[in-house]
């Protein structure tokens, strides 16, 4: 069964604990997720439902505000096992928005490229020091987690380098 990105990274969170929505929005902030996933607070209880529909998540009712509390079914657990190692087997570009951007630039002139990169530096320092901000928190966080935000670190990184290298190459630094 296919699932789009959204339902997979939901449900992924469900499958560490069951979770009320408004958990789901907390682990997706807390972890960062919001830089890089389109998923947004009003689309979480939308998500849930279609995994519900699916059979791949099932909610009960709970006391308090949160209404329901969902959690992974069975096939739920099996679908997001295989989709996660095909998504980790499969190469696909990381930076799909800066590369759309990079082919279409032929408009864009040397100083307007010079401030848009500088620009994406100034913002992927920012990036990688609110990283390094939430590490001490880290070590009691699953090891999906873990793994995201040393991957983070390390494409954080990479890019900034290319960034100052592109500068310099290009005699706007």
């Amino acid at each position: 069964m296919k699932i789009s990105l959204s339902e997979q990274l939901i449900l992924g969170i469900l499958s560490e604990q069951p979770r009320h929505g408004y958990d789901i929005e907390r682990v997706i902030t807390d972890r960062g997720m919001r830089k890089w996933t389109d998923i947004g607070f009003s689309s979480i209880y939308y998500i849930l439902e279609r995994l519900e529909s699916k059979g791949l998540a099932k909610s009960t009712k709970s006391q308090g505000k949160e209404k329901k509390l969902y959690s992974v079914t069975a096939t739920g657990t099996s679908v997001l096992k295989n989709e996660s190692k095909k998504l980790i087997e499969e190469r696909r570009p990381a930076n799909t928005d800066l590369m759309t951007g990079l082919a279409t630039s032929q408009l864009v002139g040397d100083i307007e490229l010079k401030n848009a990169l500088q620009q994406r530096k100034v913002v992927l320092a920012a990036d990688l020091k609110a990283l390094h901000d939430k590490i001490p928190s880290f070590e009691y966080m699953p090891r999906s987690a873990k793994q995201l935000f040393s991957l983070s670190e390390v494409l954080l990184r990479a890019e900034l380098n290319w960034v100052n290298k592109e500068l310099k190459r290009k005699g706007l630094g």
